[in-house]
């Protein structure tokens, strides 16, 4: 709120009846808030801005020089004006002083010889105080309205329209993403748009949304889109933006009390977004309970799921299939080589944005949920089935990049079901799906369930079963290669690999046929039996395909 009253407000009081003003005329809305009195002649040090000062020049009586310099000082100080009662000790304002004061729109005033000095003061310093308590009243009357309108339960509606016509300009309410929350009813026709539409604020001249400060009536321009210009207010709570006021951008300036109108909403706007925030959140928490019941097979009850499916709003009747989610690179690096993250806020701030992309990109019908490991989904693929699935996957892949740059997450899908007490077989299956890509495919990998094959039955194994059979089958011919520096393992891979067919091998390795007979000879001789055993051939295959999986050390 600024402070002081016009110049030419003050100019309109008994003292200054036969005042004139002299030079300067276009400056005199500056505003006065102080009153001081020229009684040496290096005044300069000891003004102030927004201050009037009276003289009689009897500082200056015997340095007319100085008097040419004395407007420019003033001027660049910011005071208010300069009063001068000349008839004593000067008997006129010289020119220079005039023309200086022209020519830098600084009131220049004459008083006329009965002024007093005392009377001056005493009628603007009151002005100031009344305009101060008046002030203070309008503020007061604002600030009741919006405190109403909290004690009431109004919501951003009433803070839109309540601001509308406080400020005589339509209003409406943004959220950090643009999209219009709240607008007054005559919003929409100044370009503002309707609650749910999208925009973007593009500063003119400026960088990021301004915080309109008490004691300046001046607020950035932006446009909404690309065609409408808007003034915008900030909507922060602890340096956390949660959105913006907007208005018409009719004039670049705010009068004192639209100016307090527009804090005071975004005030109580904070408010209701923040309670509207933790309603919001517990309500996602209570659905991530209810969902992790149902994919742990604890939801068994099918008018306790309907329930819970009408006052959520999912849609079950639709076959989905499980969909899990897991942040496995940041910054280009694996997240298990990373340090641990530097603390729980980072780390509830990543699994946000990953929550927030998967809603995004998977669409209003999938029911997306957080978890302490990573974001699951139901999700309906529809007709198109298994390349929707694969679509969907790889859209949240490139979301997440995009709000987490540099990141890579892996997607597990489970098998689509038609009986939403079925999800839980989608969700063990979406989770092995997550695990043998991670094994086999390293970070980034999209993994369906049913594509999986054989890995489907080797996921479902422990890893300490999966190495005491890698050890089993395969274990001395590691532990021969590492002491030899022999490649028995990769020729018997090829081999298999290759149906069995030495020369195949032999093209494939770039070796010779006899080197190849050669290793699987010795192959059969560290192993302790015969290449031709269709069953050895067997666990040898699934051996291979372990160490794949999880490799030796």
């Amino acid at each position: 709120m600024t402070e002081g009253v016009p110049l030419r407000e003050a100019l309109k009081l008994a003292p200054f009846q036969r005042a004139r003003v002299v030079a300067g005329a276009t400056g005199l809305d500056r505003l006065v808030n102080q009153v001081n009195i020229m009684e040496v002649p290096d005044i300069l040090p000891w003004v102030k801005p927004r201050q009037l000062l009276l003289t009689t020049a009897y500082p200056l009586r015997d340095e007319r020089a100085a008097l040419a310099d004395l407007v420019p000082g003033l001027a660049e100080r910011g005071l208010a004006g300069f009063a001068i009662k000349p008839s004593r000790y000067i008997d006129q304002i010289p020119p220079v002083m005039v023309e200086a004061a022209e020519r830098l729109a600084f009131p220049l005033i004459e008083l006329p010889p009965e002024a007093s000095f005392d009377e001056v003061i005493n009628a603007v310093l009151g002005s100031i105080l009344n305009a101060q308590a008046l002030r203070l009243e309008r503020s007061a009357a604002i600030h009741d309205r919006f405190t109403r309108i909290v004690l009431s339960g109004g919501g951003l509606r009433e803070i839109a329209q309540t601001l509308a016509e406080l400020i005589e300009r339509p209003a409406a309410i943004l959220d950090p993403e643009g999209t219009v929350l709240a607008a007054s009813q005559d919003a929409s026709r100044h370009g503002l748009g309707a609650a749910g539409r999208r925009g973007t604020l593009t500063p003119l001249g400026s960088e990021g949304l301004p915080s309109a400060r008490r004691g300046e009536v001046s607020a950035a321009i932006f446009t909404l889109t690309a065609a409408t210009p808007v003034v915008a207010q900030p909507i922060q709570v602890d340096g956390e933006q949660h959105g913006a006021i907007i208005l018409p951008a009719e004039t670049a300036t705010l009068a004192d009390d639209a100016l307090v109108a527009v804090e005071q909403a975004a005030t109580v706007a904070a408010l209701r977004l923040v309670q509207a925030r933790g309603i919001a959140e517990a309500d996602r928490r209570f659905q991530a309970v209810c969902l992790e019941e149902l994919v742990a097979g604890h939801a068994v009850d099918p008018g306790i799921l309907h329930e819970h499916a009408l006052t959520f709003g999912w849609d079950l009747a639709q076959p989905r299939a499980a969909l899990v989610v897991e942040l496995a690179a940041l910054d280009g690096r694996p997240v298990d080589q990373r340090p641990a993250l530097a603390s729980v806020g980072e780390q509830t701030r990543l699994r946000q944005r990953l929550t927030e992309a998967a809603s995004a990109a998977l669409g209003r019908e999938a029911i997306v949920w957080q978890r302490s490991a990573g974001v699951a989904a139901l999700v309906a693929p529809g007709p198109r089935g298994r390349a929707a699935l694969l679509e969907a996957a790889a859209a949240l892949q490139a979301e997440a990049a995009r709000r987490l740059p540099g990141s890579l997450v892996s997607v597990g899908i489970g098998r689509t079901c038609d009986d939403p007490l079925d999800l839980a077989a989608s969700h063990r299956e979406a989770l092995r799906a997550l695990a043998v890509g991670r094994r086999t495919r390293g970070p980034g990998h999209v993994s369906l369930f049913e594509d999986l094959g054989l890995d489907r039955l080797l996921a479902g194994c422990s890893n300490e079963e999966l190495a005491a059979f890698r050890e089993a089958t395969l274990g001395p011919l590691l532990t021969y290669d590492t002491a030899h520096g022999s490649e028995l393992v990769r020729t018997l891979e090829v081999f298999l690999a290759c149906s069995g067919n030495g020369a195949k091998a032999a093209h494939v390795l770039y070796v010779h046929y006899n080197t190849v007979r050669q290793r699987l000879a010795t192959v059969e001789q560290v192993l302790g039996q015969s290449l031709d055993d269709a069953d050895a051939r067997l666990s040898l295959g699934l051996a291979l395909r372990v160490l794949r999986m999880l490799p030796r050390g």
